[in-house]
């Protein structure tokens, strides 16, 4: 009685449960089992051999630990390797605020990829699609550099937007000091609160701008001059169904305020200015040149 309940107290653990009802390994205790009683002495004392329970649960005592161990290795971080932190990715699909493992804070905008990663000497982020608004914890001893493929943006501790689309990146500074680079490191600029910098074919261009609170995070989408295609793009992290260019000159260039939560309104008023017509269909919607 005292085994039978010993035994089915074991069996309480989620571990030890599917050990036991491991057949390969009832089927290996049985055996040894077996081969430890045809090996006793005919006139040995009564055997103090350990009942079969107890084989298994020695040997699921020993499964445990070794799993504990292997886990406990896992998180052991060599020397050379005491500084490195692995890197975060962030895919968003919708808009979401997320926090690095550094302590800064990030909110990304629909249809948005980050990557991050960090060591003892700095901090450094890849916004390969889309936009995101930074709040940067301050570390004068690791700069944080964000990097967007045509500029690349150094900080220490600061709140800033950074918008990258088709062909350009933009800069807007909210709080602090930012430094952006052109890709070939001929251009640099420094911009404080309130300044923006528009960053394409290794050209800075630095104007100023209200800086109270991204646009996007107010569901308003800002264009100033900016290509029909790239006018497009913008438009289209916030549908589902994606706009179309049939036939459209793309010299065209687009500036207005548009409301995020209605991009056929915005494609309307578009295609309104530009005499282009608006087709819907199941799966897209389509601006081509009226006839």
């Amino acid at each position: 009685m005292v085994t039978s309940s010993k035994h089915d107290d074991e069996n309480k653990d989620p571990l030890k449960q599917a050990i036991w009802q491991d057949a390969a390994l009832i089927a290996a205790l049985q055996k040894l089992d077996s081969q430890t009683q045809v090996n006793q002495p005919t006139q040995a004392e009564p055997s103090q051999e350990k009942p079969f329970w107890l084989w298994g649960s020695a040997l699921a005592a020993s499964i445990i630990v070794a799993v504990v161990g292997v886990m406990q290795l896992s998180s052991e971080v060599t020397p050379e390797a005491s500084s490195l932190v692995a890197a975060q990715q962030y895919f968003a699909t919708e808009a979401t605020d997320i926090t690095l493992s550094d302590g800064s804070e990030v909110a990304l905008n629909t249809h948005t990829n980050l990557q991050f990663n960090e060591n003892d000497k700095a901090r450094q982020a890849t916004l390969s699609k889309g936009e995101a608004y930074f709040s940067v914890k301050r570390d004068e001893h690791r700069p944080f550099t964000i990097n967007t493929g045509n500029a690349t943006i150094s900080v220490l501790g600061t709140a800033f937007n950074i918008d990258k689309t088709l062909r350009e990146t933009t800069i807007d500074v909210f709080h602090g000091k930012v430094a952006v680079t052109t890709p070939d490191n001929a251009q640099r600029v420094e911009l404080v609160k309130g300044q923006r910098a528009r960053v394409h074919n290794n050209h800075i261009i630095v104007s100023t701008f209200k800086a109270q609170q991204p646009d996007w995070q107010l569901g308003w989408l800002d264009l100033e001059n900016v290509t029909i295609n790239d006018a497009i793009f913008q438009l289209n992290r916030y549908t589902d169904k994606p706009l179309v260019l049939s036939n459209v000159d793309a010299n065209l260039r687009v500036s207005g305020r548009f409301k995020t939560t209605d991009v056929v309104g915005a494609a309307s008023l578009i295609a309104q200015l530009n005499q282009l017509e608006v087709n819907r269909f199941d799966d897209s919607i389509v601006l081509s040149p009226t006839n």
